[in-house]
């Protein structure tokens, strides 16, 4: 008999289960005229400089948007700065990589707008880290300028303040209460870009607003559909039960992913069996950065073929080679395994490496972890692209003499 605990929690999963129903059909419906899987951005270099050459377009008011300073104008507004920084905003300049002191010898500021007697400063963080300082230096150098009013926006990726290398404690809550540093993320320019979008007369141009707004949603904020995780929670506000029915998933994400990545370690580890001499070099996929899950083609060989998260709960997939011992590759592999995958991306512990993509030739799918990745960890098709990976660079290795050379590489006895 089914526990009365339970009622709700079926109650609002089944609700969320019609919710999802109606929009996929609604989607499919509307999907040949609307694109919603698509972005222009899935085909450029979203990396940090080519983030901050978008933000410095849509912020010039001589860019060709054509739109003025209607950008800048909302940008401000949205960092709630008084009305004088809009007084003068169609006068503004914009630079990209500004240097700082004069010389760039203290850093280059990603973004800097210039005003009369005012100066905004975009830091543009989406993955990388600080540099010892760098905040400090930065607002240092601004203060020095004798400006009217300066401010400086640390925008980060996933919500991380700057470190405290970067800028001290003290330092940082005494620039954000006097309004000169503030601290916003990705995932919050899609209320700012929704203005543009609304403030825009170029057709051309508000399609570009929605296609970097959907990436933005997509990969910093983790939403598919904006609208169908609106009536989710509109539903879970609904009532005690169903609000009780949704904390109480929340509460078991940990869990529920968890579970679905055992799934897929088990996976890969049978698909290994019965091919000779293959197994699992990294087994530790999991909610940390660098976790991975990676298959070696020798009884305790070092160097492993698979998948790997590059930044903490689940995020951000990428896949390739890596070096268990942190040794070079053998002569004439890392050229070989570049050509294969397509990239010339590396580092120590994973010589060749490269980030999923929805045209990669062997993981295709979104860069940002989503429900596409847990589906498939879910029902065995990422398993299977992970063995295929394998295959394939074992097959090329083969081809070019090469194979014997990784097989020969393991590890050492103690």
């Amino acid at each position: 008999m089914e526990s009365p605990a339970n009622t709700p929690l079926r109650a609002f999963l089944g609700d969320v289960e019609a919710i999802i129903t109606v929009r996929r059909s609604a989607t499919a419906a509307q999907s040949s005229t609307t694109a919603p899987e698509f972005t222009p951005l899935d085909f450029l270099d979203t990396r940090e400089r080519s983030l901050s050459r978008i933000l410095a377009w849509l912020l010039d008011p001589g860019g060709s948007h054509a739109q003025g300073a209607a950008f800048l104008i909302a940008f401000t507004e949205w960092l709630c700065l008084d009305d004088q920084w809009r007084e003068q905003a169609d006068r503004a300049r914009v630079m990209l990589e500004a240097p700082i002191n004069g010389s760039g010898r203290g850093g280059f500021i990603d973004v800097l707008i210039r005003l009369p007697g005012r100066m905004l400063a975009i830091e543009n963080k989406p993955r990388a880290v600080d540099q010892p300082g760098q905040m400090s230096r930065y607002l240092a150098d601004l203060a020095s300028r004798r400006l009217e009013a300066h401010c400086l926006i640390y925008l980060s990726g996933r919500g991380a303040g700057p470190s405290e290398q970067s800028i001290r404690r003290n330092e940082l809550a005494q620039a954000t209460s006097a309004g000169t540093l503030q601290l916003r993320t990705f995932a919050e320019l899609p209320d700012w870009l929704s203005v543009c979008e609304q403030r825009c007369r170029a057709p051309s141009v508000s399609h570009m607003l929605q296609g970097t707004s959907k990436f933005i949603t997509r990969e910093y904020a983790g939403v598919s559909d904006i609208k169908e995780a609106e009536e989710i929670a509109k539903t879970a506000r609904s009532s005690t039960d169903r609000l009780e029915a949704a904390l109480a998933t929340i509460e078991a994400e940990a869990t529920i992913k968890g579970a679905i990545v055992a799934d897929l370690v088990a996976g890969v580890k049978q698909g290994t069996s019965g091919r000779r001499g293959w197994g699992l070099v990294r087994r530790d996929l999991g909610p940390t950065r660098w976790s991975a899950l990676a298959v070696r083609l020798a009884a305790k060989g070092t160097i492993g073929f698979g998948i790997c998260f590059d930044m903490t709960d689940h995020r951000w997939l990428f896949y390739g080679v890596t070096s268990l011992d942190g040794r070079s590759l053998p002569r004439g592999v890392k050229p070989l395994l570049q050509n294969l995958i397509g990239s010339k991306s590396g580092s120590d512990t994973w010589p060749v490496w490269k980030q999923v993509g929805p045209n990669d030739r062997f993981f295709p799918m979104q860069k940002e972890v989503g429900r596409e990745f847990w589906h498939a960890a879910q029902d065995g098709s990422m398993s299977q692209m992970i063995i295929d990976f394998a295959v394939d660079a074992e097959a090329a290795l083969k081809s070019a003499k090469l194979l014997t050379a990784v097989r020969s590489r393991v590890a050492e006895e103690e």
